[in-house]
């Protein structure tokens, strides 16, 4: 990737300026994506199934866009996620809008397939059944049957689980569905308890959550239209959105914001490699820049707070080049620290894209440490100066050869 195709429109290279808010919404553009239908009526849990595999109140009543009458899409870009929730199939009036119904959420699909753009289709479906409600209506076989003709692997989720007597309908509402849809569903049955809640004195926690997020991967790796490099971005882009197994969230994050480094300094090595003289400092400031945003975005650090503004800052300024902002056109790169002096304004490929990775791994550093196991968030300290002297001291020693 060359440094204007890492860059796209957010440095103005007539007025060498960086801007940070095109920055930053082309950081969430280029976010892998993760869009899952969730097919049910309302009523079986599907907005707290969301909450509990994603983050407390993600989803909120009236939160989305409307795609069609019958399908409504909420977007998430700090998690790279699209929800697609179907509208309307409340079985007391299910049989008289159900052509009507069906049609409306094909157009849905079908238009989004049509696109020939892999961020805007389907990737997966959830169908939820509401466990005490002890019936599997003709809707979820339609549903099924949709998210079959369009290829969207799909996992049948019960929700609102109970104990006992919960488990004799599932039981019935397996066989019931794997008379029709054994082949396409391939045993992806999960109960669910998505809300932890008392009862007779005793504490009923969550559960089924993390075998929801397994099946869910299991779909990524079935289409044999996907090819590896899709299966690998959508279960990324999953493990990274999710906040049920937060060491595997932490894991996720880290080796994609790894892959920011990788891209970030090659692009600053074309900067190093290009007959320019005068313009590589700017050139790297502002690849570094988009790469801390970057990074942001990969463990969800908000950057609207305070503390992530002050923090971009330090960091930004105790980088290799950001410190000499426009001043290189005068003549001199006077501060590079542990590299040197280089006079005369050039800057060896080798050396942008050394400093550049130098720069994202001592970041990364910060975010780990930063992040937090028992919320799934990034939290900055209310006085970053600590953070800064922990990004300070890994930039140093970091090497620069």
């Amino acid at each position: 990737m060359s440094y204007r195709e890492y860059l796209g429109g957010s440095f103005n290279e007539e007025t060498q300026e960086f801007d940070k808010e095109i920055a930053k919404k082309e950081v969430y553009k280029r976010k892998s994506k993760l869009n899952i239908v969730l097919f049910g009526a309302t009523g079986v849990g599907k907005s707290s199934l969301v909450n509990a595999v994603f983050g407390e109140k993600i989803v909120k009543s009236g939160d989305g866009e409307p795609v069609t009458q019958f399908l409504e899409k909420i977007e998430i870009p700090s998690k790279g996620l699209t929800l697609w929730d179907t509208k309307g199939i409340e079985a007391k009036d299910y049989e008289n809008t159900r052509g009507m119904l069906t049609k409306d959420i094909r157009k849905g699909f079908k238009d989004a397939f049509d696109s020939n753009n892999d961020d805007e289709a389907p990737h997966v479906a959830w169908l939820c059944i509401k466990e005490s409600s002890r019936r599997v209506e003709e809707r979820e076989h339609d549903l099924i049957n949709i998210a079959k003709e369009f290829g969207i692997p799909t996992v049948v989720v019960f929700t609102d689980m109970e104990d006992e007597k919960g488990i004799g309908f599932f039981e019935m509402a397996k066989k019931k569905i794997d008379e029709q849809h054994k082949d396409f569903v391939k045993d992806r049955y999960v109960r669910v308890n998505s809300v932890s809640y008392t009862f007779k004195g005793m504490t009923i926690p969550t559960c089924g959550l993390e075998e929801l997020i397994n099946w869910t991967e299991d779909c990524f790796t079935e289409g044999q239209e996907n090819t590896k490099k899709q299966r690998q971005k959508y279960i990324e882009a999953l493990r990274k959105a999710q906040e049920v197994d937060m060491q595997k969230k932490l894991n996720a994050m880290i080796e994609s914001a790894r892959k920011k480094v990788h891209f970030a300094s090659a692009a600053a090595a074309t900067v190093g490699a290009s007959p320019i003289p005068g313009s590589d400092a700017p050139l790297i400031a502002a690849v570094q820049s988009k790469l801390i945003y970057a990074l942001n975005s990969e463990f969800e650090v908000d950057e609207d707070n305070n503390k992530a503004v002050t923090m971009i800052t330090g960091v930004l300024g105790a980088t290799a080049i950001a410190q000499v902002g426009k001043a290189i056109v005068s003549n001199a790169l006077k501060f590079i620290p542990v590299v040197g002096t280089l006079v005369g304004g050039a800057i060896s490929a080798s050396t942008a894209a050394v400093l550049t990775q130098a720069v994202g791994h001592a970041y990364i550093r910060v975010l780990v440490a930063y992040f937090d196991k028992e919320t799934g968030k990034t939290i900055l300290p209310e006085q970053t100066s600590a953070a800064l002297a922990m990004f300070k001291d890994v930039f140093v020693k970091m090497p620069k050869k």
